[in-house]
């Protein structure tokens, strides 16, 4: 054989390899069902829209609600957060410091509580994969916070035709802050990094999971939304859920996973013999935390199982698996009304994006439906419509919700970036299933607020637009 023919055996078989290999324990990570009070759960929501005159209003209750906990936090916080970084570039319409703002907090909390013990973990593209001094991160460290930067070789490539390149040539180069040269992704005005930092980009995964545990007096406090702790997007709208009791249990074993993968470790394992409570009714509502591939398991069973009379309701920032799109379809075909909101993906930071995934799954939903399947765009203004939920109702049986980190794309719910959603199982006579509804009904129908516009007024998916699509989705050649 030449070199050139073991070279390709090589990348192919490191390819193939790192693709399908195992997934550390807790990836793909479905907990038990628990039984749980309306009392016991907390519908949270950012919303960012234009009023009547054009001012541009933002409702915001997901880090009012983190930072009420983390005041109240007596012995222990823990946050996995995947964008956690001051830099706006030019998305210099938001003037919130949310990232400055969470890492004081904290800090405050760690000095005024010495008691207190915090772990903070993230994704390593804050650091632009060890290219930058991140200043707030080193801040938390020196203050006595575990900062866990996720080492996410230890996942599944979800780009395989660059990956084995990577990984034969250029991670055992590591990377420093120090002799850059190339510009900074965040922001021109920034020192610049080195090719490592790029090269290492170029992967495409992410620990895109965005969970916060506290104690909250005897009780244990969860939250599992889409709203990242970063400056740029601050203004974005969002999702989240507030659960008291015992799913706090089964994140903490997920995110430890990733802590002890990534060769840290939590240090809220003496909380786990506490006894709690999840304030247990008759309403016979259920929960369960999933994770990456278990949140496709859940939602194509759910989704697939609909049909004349049932209806299906979506809001989501991304939207392209071909598993997922093709279950819609179905339960379209089978006489499920199916109405979805989707992020026009025009907007990124202050920089134009081409309409990808959404504009092109839209145009295809929409015709291979024969118009059936209904779509509405929110009117985003520079900012992203960012929320992830998933909702199905059939006739005589639990109103099911998902709803947390995931986007629906191959890399989040394949098995390639770590997620965290919740299952919910709602009796139709619930609150929380009464305000999943209005949430969803009000962006729709604009009962408030003009909040969405019909498909037709932005309507794309053409050619150039559906190939990009198809490439970037079949490939892992993209950050969705």
């Amino acid at each position: 054989m030449s070199a050139l023919q073991i070279a390709i055996v090589w990348l192919s078989l490191v390819s193939l390899y790192h693709s399908t290999k195992p997934v550390p324990a807790g990836v793909n990570y479905a907990s038990e069902s628990y039984s749980i009070a309306d009392s016991s759960m907390n519908l949270i929501t950012d919303v960012t829209f234009a009023d009547s005159s054009g001012e541009i209003k933002h409702e915001q209750e997901i880090w009012d609600s983190i930072f009420a906990y983390i005041e109240s936090a007596d012995q222990y916080i823990l946050l996995d957060m995947f964008l956690f970084n001051a830099y706006k570039g030019p998305a210099n319409w938001s003037l919130n410091e949310l990232t400055n703002d969470l890492c004081d907090r904290l800090i405050e909390k760690k000095l005024s509580h010495h008691q207190i013990n915090i772990d903070f973990i993230t994704d390593p593209v804050n650091t632009l994969y060890g290219g930058i001094l991140h200043t707030e991160l080193e801040s938390m460290k020196q203050a006595g916070i575990n900062v866990i930067e996720t080492d996410l070789t230890k996942l599944r490539d979800s780009n395989p035709l660059y990956s084995p390149i990577w990984r034969t040539l250029f991670q055992w180069l590591g990377n420093t802050s120090r002799y850059g040269f190339l510009p900074n992704a965040y922001s021109k005005d920034l020192d610049p990094v080195t090719l490592r930092s790029y090269l290492a980009f170029l992967n495409l995964k992410a620990n895109h999971r965005k969970v916060f545990i506290a104690d909250h007096g005897k009780n244990m406090v969860s939250i599992i939304t889409s709203s990242n702790p970063h400056s740029a997007s601050a203004d974005f709208s969002n999702i989240g859920i507030i659960v008291k009791g015992d799913l706090w249990r089964d994140i903490y074993r997920t995110e430890q996973s990733v802590a002890q993968f990534s060769g840290g470790n939590l240090s809220g394992d003496f909380l786990l013999n506490r006894v709690v409570g999840n304030m247990v009714d008759s309403t016979r509502n259920r929960i369960q935390l999933i994770t990456e591939r278990k949140i496709r398991d859940a939602l194509v069973a759910h989704i697939g199982a609909a049909g004349e009379g049932d209806s299906i309701k979506i809001a989501m920032f991304y939207l392209s698996n071909r598993k997922i799109i093709k279950t819609l379809l179905k339960a379209s075909d089978n006489g499920a009304s199916v109405q979805i909101i989707l992020d026009p993906n025009r907007d990124g930071f202050g920089y134009e994006h081409p309409g990808t995934p959404n504009q092109p799954v839209a145009r295809e939903l929409i015709r291979r439906s024969d118009n059936k399947i209904k779509i509405r765009w929110f009117h985003t203004h520079g900012e992203q419509f960012h929320t992830k939920l998933s909702m199905i109702q059939k006739q005589d049986e639990p109103f099911v919700a998902v709803l947390g980190s995931s986007n629906l794309t191959r890399k989040n719910i394949n098995g390639f970036n770590l997620e965290t959603d919740v299952l919910l199982q709602l009796q139709p006579e619930s609150a929380l299933s009464s305000e999943l509804e209005a949430y969803f009904l009000n962006l729709w129908e604009n009962r408030e607020q003009q909040f969405t516009v019909p498909y037709d007024a932005l309507a794309g998916g053409g050619v150039i637009q559906t190939c990009l699509y198809w490439f970037q989705e079949g490939t892992g050649i993209s950050t969705y």
